[in-house]
């Protein structure tokens, strides 16, 4: 499992020596929280290498969160849950909460979820504001 690594702060692949860093250079973990992270960041149906009739990487902001007349927690619950889920070696959402503010716009999602790597498991916690999606 390789991706390239990308830096949270400036959202910037990173070179280390004239090579590019790995998110496997710094473990299954670092590479689990950040493929999470890319997920909860794209829109179901626009990645470009997924099947554009039936996609099944991002979340569906456009197709169920945001055809909603009023979006619910649980709605909202349920869509980034799946989401999570759908994200090879996630094995269990433990927790799933949201901070928002509708006068700035603002949405960022806290996860803790359970992560497995052959036999063994680990926990990942943290957060995502998706707010920056172009909606």
């Amino acid at each position: 499992m390789s991706d390239l690594f990308v830096n949270e702060k400036t959202n910037d692949i990173v070179i280390v020596d004239g090579d590019l860093l790995l998110t496997s250079d710094l473990g299954f973990l670092e590479t689990m929280r950040q493929r999470i992270k890319a997920t909860l960041n794209t829109v179901l149906g626009e990645y470009f290498l997924d099947d554009q009739v039936n996609p099944v990487v991002g979340v569906p902001y456009y197709q169920k969160l945001l055809s909603s007349s009023i979006p619910t927690n649980k709605l909202a619950d349920n869509i980034f849950r799946t989401a999570l889920l759908t994200v090879p070696n996630v094995t269990s959402v433990d927790e799933l909460s949201f901070v928002v503010n509708t006068v700035q716009r603002l949405l960022i999602v806290n996860f803790k979820c359970k992560v497995t790597e052959g036999s063994e498991t680990n926990t990942i916690q943290d957060s995502v504001d998706v707010s920056a999606i172009q909606l």
